[in-house]
């Protein structure tokens, strides 16, 4: 058995000592304390004994120690407590692995998690950097980056896991998750690239995939809803009527209807220049005799950079439309009439000029350029193959301005 340690009296410092052993101490030096009573000396002595081994150390062992004591040493850490830290590890790890493979984990996301940046601070370089694109995508960019993730701007970038973007996103309906999440994506690819390094793409890379069905999301007009939409345009202006002819006869966008001058109206083709494009490419759409007869009733003496259409034309849009009969809230109706056709199909003009054109056998690889899909052939098949009959197509194109009809329709 070891020795237990007892106080003594001092007698040249009239005072009360503990002589503590190397082999008891933590830095392993013989130690000499000091007390003023024996009642002080006893309660420091209280602990040292309470640890005090049952048997002696064999030989062995001691060894072991000293060894454990000198690679410890660098560290600041004694046996006793190394043995309490690693304890503390495996039970916060479990099943989940070796310390030593944590560590390694941790050191490999240290200097990422320490030279990112908050959220916050990343979302606004982000979007400085990107003045330069549609006021639309920005738009959309700010109200996913700003609003929608504002719960995570304190969080460092690195630290925001795939489960907190989950969160945010799970009640959204799939369109608008769908527009989140791709957001969301544009943003952690520029966080993650090289200089900055703020992010990993495996967080995205890892949220669920979102199934949306695109059959949901089509709709088109019928011929007597184009008739009807064009009369109605002709009564609001010949702007309006020559912008919903473009959209329903030339497929082009709305967003790139409010860009489009006349200048860009040729004599065969409408140029959609890359600077108007939504994909920023330049395509050229030829103009049929439907829309040319359109644009010969509208343009008038309108010089080429002259704006199709009108100044105000979300209001006068909605006025038109209301005017034919669709649900929509025309605040420049002083008495608008009432919805007869529910709601407006989003797209509705373009999404009935590509079914049309595929329904008179207009080749694929001429829509493709036209309509500026990035989508391909697989895109255009699934939306718009089989949606009119080839006789609807024709009456649509046969609707001329004024309640005329155009005939010789070219049909390939």
């Amino acid at each position: 058995m070891i020795k237990k340690i007892t106080p003594k009296f001092h007698a040249e410092r009239k005072c009360w000592m503990i002589d503590i052993p190397a082999s008891r101490t933590a830095s392993g030096k013989r130690t000499k304390m000091f007390f003023k009573s024996r009642d002080e000396a006893r309660i420091h002595l209280e602990e040292i004994n309470a640890e005090m081994p049952a048997a002696i150390i064999p030989t062995a062992l001691a060894a072991e120690a000293d060894k454990a004591r000198s690679i410890l040493e660098p560290y600041g850490l004694d046996i006793v407590q190394a043995a309490r830290e690693v304890a503390a590890a495996l039970e916060a790890l479990g099943d989940a692995g070796s310390i030593l493979e944590a560590a390694t984990t941790f050191r490999a996301t240290y200097e990422a998690r320490t030279l990112s940046v908050p959220l916050g601070v990343a979302v606004a370089r982000y979007l400085d950097s990107k003045s330069d694109l549609r006021n639309t995508t920005l738009s959309s960019y700010r109200y996913t980056l700003e609003r929608m993730l504002v719960s995570l701007h304190l969080e460092k970038c690195a630290d925001i896991t795939t489960a907190q973007l989950e969160a945010l996103l799970a009640p959204k309906a799939p369109t608008a998750r769908a527009m989140h999440k791709r957001s969301i994506r544009v943003f952690w690819k520029w966080a993650s690239a090289t200089p900055r390094g703020w992010a990993k793409m495996e967080t995205v890379d890892a949220l669920e995939a979102i199934r949306i069905s695109n059959d949901a999301d089509i709709e088109i007009l019928k011929p007597a809803e184009v008739k009807a939409l064009l009369h109605a345009a002709e009564l609001e202006g010949a702007g309006a009527a020559a912008a919903f002819a473009l959209a329903i006869f030339a497929g082009v966008r709305m967003t790139e209807l409010t860009k489009l001058t006349w200048g860009a109206v040729g004599d065969d083709y409408i140029e959609i220049g890359k600077s108007i494009a939504k994909k920023h490419s330049r395509r050229l759409i030829p103009i049929c005799p439907t829309l040319r007869a359109w644009i010969d009733a509208t343009r008038g003496d309108a010089e080429d950079g002259r704006l199709i259409c009108p100044p105000n034309w979300v209001d006068v849009s909605k006025s038109v439309r209301r005017r034919a009969g669709w649900d929509v809230a025309a605040r420049l109706l002083v008495d608008p009439p009432k919805p007869t056709r529910g709601e407006w199909p989003t797209n509705a003009c373009r999404h009935t000029c590509a079914s049309t054109q595929v329904a008179i056998g207009t080749p694929l690889d001429d829509l493709t350029f036209k309509f500026g899909h990035s989508g391909g052939h697989d895109l255009l098949r699934k939306h718009y193959v089989s949606r009119l009959t080839k006789k609807d197509a024709l009456a649509i194109l046969a609707t001329g301005p004024n309640g005329s009809k155009v005939s010789n329709i070219a049909v390939a």
